[in-house]
């Protein structure tokens, strides 16, 4: 068999020119490098620069244009930095540019393969290579400014170095080793996950190599073996304890918590939890390493090879594990300050020192050579060739120590299940499969690492014994790591594919090397071959007819007769096909016979996942579709870039336009601004000026805030600027999948989102009303063009507009700067202070009188701001008994001529009424949608006539109740609508000294005026008007009102920062305010009250404090 083997292979040595190097074999694996360069190139700028790729792309430009680089943990290692800055250098920077260091590391990651030829077969080598080429991860990663494509040839080096050092026992794998683990720890995290399996593997094959050897001392051999299997209990504790403490939430992560930060986490865990066990751990195997010298000699020990490369990487890598003993102590390793640092480097220190002592006893030159090879590279790309000195604590100390803390914030709140039970069978099915046919294999013959009873058993180590156990081992540990870190991320799922991959392409080409070929021709190979395929394409369409919406049988109209036809010829062609193929297969070998159809298989399944592959990277890849992404900017951004640079070239003949973007645009238009000059960040506090930009970006966080902004001068553009996949995977049960398994309609759904990645008919069966369009969960963005811009450039049928003749609102160009001149309060919980306060009321005496909202009490103060008094404490009727005197939020206060005090508990749904010093009065009210005079639901603001009647703003009711003083019920005015009388939101409410009442009638955007008879029994609305504010419909946009004795009316507009006044015939006067903390700005100023003097007061929430203006303006807008 062995020389049909070889004789079957002796058509890859032929020579394909006179020069007997050029082999059909080198031309095809170097077709396959060709395959793979126009593959990782071909249209890589179309995909817009997502999330991630945001962060590397943009400190990599700032980085190439002088402005330097500072590494921080959160963006992982410097490398990739330096390599994407120096693309920029070559080829200048812009969308492809940023992704040629990935896509090079990728093509290099399919060429190392080549030295993998001795392992893997000279079959096994080429399809491996085809896998690498075709692996859905491989190339979608290999296109991304990410770290992963990096670390694929990262791994497939160090591998190859380890196999080779214990083979052979050179140096220069050595290096070849300290070099890659180098660029690995100052390329990603990972490099601790690669390391420690390195390590541990290592150590299987050390202690297997010196217990089949002879010992000196032999009476420590036992004690040896029993502390190794108390580690392993520990280490088996360990991982189950954290398996099961990062068991997913019993809900489903909203588009909210799916974002990329700590606002996407669940609880986060104790790291005593990690560090304790992994100390014990430590502990057990170093006394067994105690026990280890005595019994077998340090002499022998140094000689073992598994024990020097063990040695070698724990030296270089144990001062970076300084984290782990400073978060023991309590301490922050990512603390950069003076007495942070004295404590990290309390450990830090020793550790340095441990490492250069061991390193010198083992062997002082080599180790020398190796920590030169790490550490010099290491310090320079930390910091940044010695511009950023900090970069080396953070590196050695702050990337560890970040991680760790991240790893108990759960990111993505992603079940256990995530990576084998979503992202490989969704992806890399064939990788999985041909290595667990590998294992499956291996086992069956037993291939044990063979050892002999020696004490020179590092000299007869073959590599090739040892290739399928270390893959197997890596791909297992790989699961087991990534499954139980709390982080889990799509990208992850790299790192357990390539050692799949390697696996899989030694299982396919042995496959191909066992198959006597010439049996194959004698027995009519191709037909049968031919045969199978085509079996198994009928059979699939025969299931597929069955599994689809409309099964054959079903009725006589073209589709379903069309659906009958199609199942009965595709029956006919299993049955004849089905039929020869079995007289065929009747005369093979069963064996050769599952050789080819295993081989078949994997060939169908190459075809499906070079197919799964070329939609992800051609034509999904701006889409949530793909499970392989996650927080996945859309084509939207792009988009208005586009729009945007085509605005700026047309107006300015450069990039020079003002472009204004807010904290959410940040991601990517970070990047996409970076050569526009006149950027301007305004964060989450849009102002005024910004009417100045022509063009404004701003995400959905902040769409209310900016609407007053751009009023009616701005088109409005909106696109989905980032968004996730479907997340119905999460809280899967038995049951679940049962119903799945088991309905013919959902199982088709399922397969057509595996298939063709098309969730339509998924959508249809769960009731969710889903396109690309509204997709969910999703962000939004908004792109606005002023008016006078888009008139000159675009063709739109627009008549040529000025900027003059442009207003954002009615309002513009009465603006006053105001300086208020008492300020009162700040945030906090003392007397005099306040948390988020809503509303104001003055007393007969001047005396002011605060709803402190949310610390939950009412705060009385004189008229110059001392405090006098408070009552009050947090109560919920639904939860709890909140006795009088405790309130949920009171945002509406009143006092009455005999200063009695009356407060709308606004989510306790009651009016409470106290005397001046606080005392409780008398209470009414209960939660209700209006079906009795005092259901409330949420009522926002009180007053009180002249007399003394209760007028309450019974919010969510849409009407206005009126009380006597002691809470009877007199009358109510309004119901939900838009006409006349009508509210939608009605919240602030004023009364002038006629007795007219004006209400805010907030999401009608009006105002209303209302009369009355000396009856009360009727209320007319006689006047309203327009307000060109209150746009969002958020919690906090709740406007108040307040009237002067010379009637005018002030109307707060609490996210437009400012404050209307008009008369009370609707004509509009002036205005004041702008967003700001300091003296002249506001921050949802909301409730309002005028004093004696015709001073204003303002209730300024967002600053956390009142503020007295005298209305003499300083200088005019």
């Amino acid at each position: 068999m062995e020389h049909q083997e070889r004789k079957s292979l002796n058509w890859l040595d032929k020579p394909l020119l006179e020069n007997n190097f050029f082999t059909i074999e080198t031309f095809i694996f170097i077709l396959i490098i060709v395959l793979a360069i126009v593959s990782r190139f071909y249209n890589l700028g179309a995909r817009t620069i997502s999330h991630d790729e945001t962060s590397h792309v943009y400190y990599a430009w700032r980085l190439y244009k002088g402005m330097g680089y500072s590494h921080t943990p959160i963006t992982h290692g410097p490398l990739q930095f330096h390599l994407v800055a120096l693309s920029y250098f070559f080829f200048g920077d812009n969308d492809f540019t940023a992704r040629i260091p990935a896509a090079i590391f990728s093509i290099l990651t399919i060429a190392f393969v080549w030295n993998y030829k001795r392992y893997l077969g000279k079959i096994g080598t080429l399809i491996t290579a085809l896998l690498f080429l075709i692996s859905p991860y491989m190339l979608y990663y290999g296109r991304y400014v990410r770290n992963e494509a990096f670390i694929g040839v990262f791994g497939l080096i160090t591998l190859w170095a380890i196999l080779n050092y214990l083979e052979s026992g050179k140096v220069k794998y050595t290096y070849w080793l300290t070099a890659v683990t180098m660029l690995h720890f100052t390329t990603k995290e990972t490099a601790f996950i690669y390391t420690a399996q390195a390590l541990i593997f290592l150590g299987l094959v050390f202690v297997a190599s010196i217990l089949k050897a002879n010992w000196k001392n032999p009476q420590y051999r036992k004690p040896f073996i029993s502390l190794l299997i108390i580690s392993l209990i520990v280490i088996v504790a360990f991982m189950g304890i954290k398996f099961f403490s990062n068991s997913p939430s019993t809900t489903v992560p909203t588009a909210e918590i799916a974002q990329e930060s700590s606002e996407v986490t669940t609880a986060v865990t104790n790291p005593l939890l990690t560090i304790l066990p992994l100390s014990l751990i430590v502990l057990t195997l170093l006394v067994a390493l105690y026990f280890a010298i005595r019994g077998f000699s340090w002499d022998l020990l140094k000689k073992e090879r598994s024990f020097s490369l063990i040695i070698l990487l724990m030296t270089l890598v144990l001062p970076q594990l300084a984290p782990f003993p400073v978060k023991f102590m309590g301490w922050d390793p990512t603390d950069y300050s003076y007495q942070g640092m004295l404590r990290t480097g309390a450990f830090v220190i020793p550790l340095v020192l441990i490492s250069i002592g061991i390193g010198l006893l083992w062997n002082r030159k080599l180790w020398l050579i190796n920590a030169g090879i790490f550490y010099i590279p290491f310090v320079l790309l930390y910091t940044s060739f010695f511009t950023n000195g900090n970069g080396f604590f953070t590196g050695l100390v702050g990337s560890l120590g970040y991680w760790l803390e991240q790893q108990g914030v759960n990111r993505g709140s992603q079940p256990w299940y995530y990576y084998i039970g979503l992202q490989i069978p969704f992806y890399e099915y064939l990788p999985a499969l041909g290595s667990i046919i590998a294992l499956w294999l291996v086992s069956i013959k037993r291939r044990n690492i063979p050892t002999t009873n020696s004490h020179k058993i590092h000299k007869n180590i073959n590599s090739d014994n040892l290739f399928i156990p270390f893959l197997g081992f890596w791909i297992i540990t790989s699961i087991i790591a990534y499954t139980i870190a709390g982080e889990k991320m799509p990208w992850l799922t790299f790192h357990i594919v390539w050692p799949m991959i390697l696996l899989a392409g030694w299982t396919i080409g042995k496959l191909i090397e066992h198959v006597d070929w010439s049996y194959f021709r004698e027995n009519q190979g191709l037909i049968t071959l031919g045969l199978l395929f085509v079996f198994l394409l009928s059979l699939s369409k025969v299931l597929a007819v069955f599994e689809g919406s409309n099964p054959p049988f079903q009725g006589d109209d073209l589709s379903q007769l069309s659906s009958t036809s199609l199942f009965l010829v595709s029956s006919i062609i299993v049955i004849s096909s089905g039929i020869w193929l079995a007289i065929l297969i009747n005369k093979w070998d069963l064996t050769e016979f599952g050789r080819v159809f295993a081989i078949t298989m994997f060939g169908f399944l190459a075809i499906l996942t070079a197919r799964t592959s070329f939609m992800a990277s051609y034509i999904n890849y701006n889409n949530p579709t793909e499970y392989l992404v996650y927080a996945h900017m859309a084509r939207g951004p792009k988009e208005a870039f586009e729009q945007i640079k085509e605005l700026s070239e047309r107006t300015t003949d450069s990039l020079s336009m003002l472009v204004a973007y807010d904290d959410e645009t940040t991601y990517p238009f970070w990047w996409y601004l970076r050569n526009f000059p006149n950027q301007k960040y305004y964060g989450e506090n849009p102002t005024r000026d910004l009417r100045d930009a022509p063009v404004i970006l701003v995400g959905n966080k902040n769409f209310d805030k900016l609407t007053p902004v751009v009023g009616q001068a701005y088109f409005q553009f909106d696109y989905i600027r980032i968004w996730w996949p479907n997340q119905d995977y999460f809280n899967l049960t038995w049951e679940r999948i049962k119903n799945a398994l088991f309905d013919r309609e959902m199982r088709n759904a399922i397969f057509q989102i595996w298939f063709n990645h098309d969730y339509t008919k998924y959508f249809e069966l769960t009731n969710k009303d889903i396109s690309l369009q509204n997709w969910s969960p999703s962000d939004r963005m908004r792109l606005y063009v002023r008016k006078d811009i888009a008139s000159k450039v675009w063709n739109l049928g627009l008549s040529p507009v000025s900027k003059e003749e442009i207003k954002a609102d009615p309002y513009e160009g009465k603006g006053l700067k105001l300086i208020p001149d008492i300020v009162i309060g700040g945030e906090g919980t003392d007397a005099g202070k306040f948390e988020s306060p809503r509303n104001i009321a003055i007393a007969p005496d001047g005396s002011l009188y605060v709803a402190d909202t949310g610390n939950h009490r009412i705060q009385h103060l004189s008229a110059q701001g001392e405090f006098i008094n408070m009552w009050g404490s947090f109560a919920d009727i639904p939860t709890g008994n909140a006795q009088p005197g405790t309130f949920y939020e009171p945002w509406g206060i009143a006092v009455d001529n005999n200063n009695n005090v009356y407060v709308a508990d606004t989510w306790n749904h009651r009016i409470q009424k106290f005397d001046e010093a606080g005392n409780f009065i008398e209470q009414w009210g209960f939660f209700g949608q209006g079906e009795e005079p005092t259901a409330f639901w949420g009522p926002r603001d009180i007053k009180v006539d002249s007399q003394n009647r209760i007028f309450v703003t019974d919010t969510g009711n849409k009407r206005i109740v009126i009380f006597t003083s002691d809470g009877d019920y007199i009358n109510q005015f309004g119901s939900a609508g838009l006409m006349s009388g009508q509210f939608d939101e009605p919240v602030g409410i004023a009364i002038d000294n006629e007795g007219r009442i004006f209400v805010a009638d907030t999401w009608n955007q009006r105002i209303q005026r209302f009369v009355t008879d000396n009856t009360f029994t009727s209320f007319t609305a006689d006047k309203e008007w327009e307000i060109s504010g209150w746009y969002g419909q958020s919690l906090d946009n709740k406007p108040y009102l307040a009237i002067s004795k010379n009637n005018q009316l002030y109307i707060s507009d609490p996210e437009g920062y400012r404050i209307l006044e008009f008369d009370t015939d609707g004509n509009f006067i002036k205005y004041w305010g702008d967003y700001g903390s300091g003296p002249d700005g506001l921050n949802l100023p909301t409730g309002l009250a005028v004093d004696k003097q015709g001073g204003v007061w303002v209730v300024d929430t967002g600053n956390h404090r009142v503020l007295h203006f005298s209305l003499e303006p300083e200088s005019k807008d």
